[in-house]
């Protein structure tokens, strides 16, 4: 019997259209289940990868690490922050990618792309007619808005074994898009193409998914690449020579350590990861980026190109066997080998061997790098970091060290042979002199590998990120580490979400279309 008024009942309706939003995540980025199906790369915290890492050496990371015996462990942590229950985020694949990483920056893009109680004070609200800075973009506008939050945006991720093939974890991607896809059809919703947010090697992934398992391509609406080596990246280099370089903190030492501290440690498990492999520098990286230098003077550079302009990093630098300066050195491959005597037939033919293996797997690196090679999603979107705070492996330098004695004859370091057991960021080498009538048959000499040298974001250098800049649709610079790129750069985020926004508008390209936006 109250008096009548002008109140009305106000009912929110959640979309049942559908857009997933799947995040690929980085090398290592993935926790896994080891070989020996008890211990765990488990992404959890610092203290967790610490705890079961540290100290683990080559042997022992040769036995857990072997890339066709690791699976994919969907345990990891689950952040809270959503309205999402764990059951759920767990179902999402959000336990598959490591929560250290990458745990704030879903929490947040699952906030943002679903808050629709609170839409005008969203970050998607906020970024309309807003520049970020980035080449080639355009402000999202108040319709475009509009129109994504008429559909649901579910966020996801997507681990895989980082250790195989890129073109293996591809297929697992394409296996999560059919399924997710295949889940909300069958609970009456609609549900076309996904959109795809990438960090690092997970482009790799993602670009060859697209390219090359059928029909992935006509369900991927676009993509936005975070911090890609595009065209791959000297620290990889780097990493089998010395193993992982720190910043001289202790935060970087503890890493260098879990990642694996020096050369045993690396080659031991690089030299059979096809995966991580697919991240060294390709022909489009360019020539002369690994020198060794006397002083000024420059001793070596490669990888050459040809006369025709052709250059080939694979057979000059990856597979060069033997030589001090070779990437892989083959003594290293395999710590389980038996202790054969040196120079005996047995110990050749395990060494024989050894190679033989890792050159197939250089083989197939090639084989990748051209099947990937200028091929990106038509509606793509990427950062990349570019900062003299966050300098990268562009170049990779031996340089010597000490002083050549007065009328001493010169030496051939390009001869030399190193002493045994040097794993880190130096090699005292046994160079022949060039005048054999010398009081003196070789001289030794020291090298040390120079610090990063190019603008990056501390893992790629700036001439891989921006690789792929004419194929995109905007790109952007940021000033962020690789590692915590999403995380650490609020631009970076906002960059993604307001390329997800532009992304969403090939909606009305597909059946989800509403007849009123056609």
């Amino acid at each position: 019997m109250s008096p009548p008024d002008n109140s009305a009942a106000v009912v929110s309706m959640v979309p049942d259209r559908i857009i997933p939003v799947i995040f690929v995540p980085g090398v290592m980025g993935s926790n896994l289940t080891c070989a020996d199906e008890e211990t765990r790369w488990l992404l959890d915290g610092a203290g967790t990868m610490l705890k079961s890492w540290r100290t683990v050496d080559a042997k022992e990371r040769k036995k857990l690490l072997v890339p066709d015996e690791c699976k994919v462990y969907d345990g990891g942590a689950l952040p809270e922050g959503t309205a999402q229950s764990d059951e759920e985020l767990k179902r999402r694949g959000w336990g598959e990618v490591g929560a250290m990483s990458y745990a704030p920056f879903l929490v947040w893009l699952e906030h943002e792309l679903n808050n629709f109680d609170n839409a005008g004070n969203g970050q998607r609200s906020a970024l309309i007619a807003t520049l970020l800075g980035a080449e080639g973009e355009a402000a999202i506008t108040r319709d475009e808005v509009g129109l994504s939050y008429r559909y649901r945006l579910p966020v996801y991720a997507c681990g895989y074994n980082w250790l195989q093939d890129n073109a293996i974890s591809a297929k697992r991607l394409a296996q999560r898009i059919s399924e997710i896809r295949a889940r909300y059809i069958r609970d009456k919703k609609m549900c076309d193409q996904v959109i795809l947010v990438t960090h690092s090697m997970g482009g790799f992934v993602a670009r060859y998914c697209i390219e090359h398992i059928a029909g992935m391509k006509e369900k991927v609406m676009g993509v936005v690449h975070g911090v890609m080596p595009t065209i791959g990246s000297g620290a990889v280099y780097r990493r089998m020579k010395a193993g992982t370089e720190s910043d001289g903190s202790f935060a970087g030492k503890q890493t260098a350590e879990i990642l694996g501290g020096d050369a045993a440690e690396m080659t031991a498990v690089l030299s059979e990861a096809a995966g991580p492999l697919q991240l060294l520098p390709t022909p489009e990286y360019g020539a002369d980026w690994l020198k060794i230098m006397d002083g000024d003077r420059v001793v070596l550079s490669l990888p050459k190109a040809d006369g025709a302009g052709g250059i080939d990093p694979y057979s000059q630098i990856y597979a060069s066997r033997g030589q001090w300066w070779s990437m892989c050195e083959e003594d290293l491959i395999n710590p389980l080998k038996p202790n054969h005597p040196e120079g005996s037939a047995e110990k050749k033919a395990q060494l024989d061997g050894d190679w033989l293996k890792f050159t197939k797997q250089m083989r197939r690196v090639k084989e990748f790098h051209q099947e990937i090679k200028e091929k990106y999603h038509p509606c793509s979107y990427a950062f990349y970091g570019d900062s003299d705070a966050f300098k990268a492996f562009g170049t990779v330098t031996w340089r010597r060290s000490g002083r050549i004695k007065p009328n001493q004859p010169e030496a051939d370091p390009l001869q030399g042979l190193p002493l045994k057991g040097q794993l880190e960021d130096t090699r005292t080498v046994t160079t022949p002199v060039k005048d054999s009538n010398s009081y003196a048959r070789f001289q030794i000499q020291h090298f040390t590998l120079a610090g990063p040298d190019e603008p990056g974001d501390g893992t790629v250098p700036k001439r891989s990120g921006v690789a792929l800049k004419a194929r995109m649709n905007a790109t952007l610079k940021v000033s962020v580490g690789h590692e915590p790129a999403y995380k650490d750069s609020e631009l970076a985020r906002q960059f993604t979400l307001q390329s997800i926004v532009h992304i969403a508008q090939g909606v009305s390209k597909t059946p989800l279309a509403y007849q009123d936006s056609k």
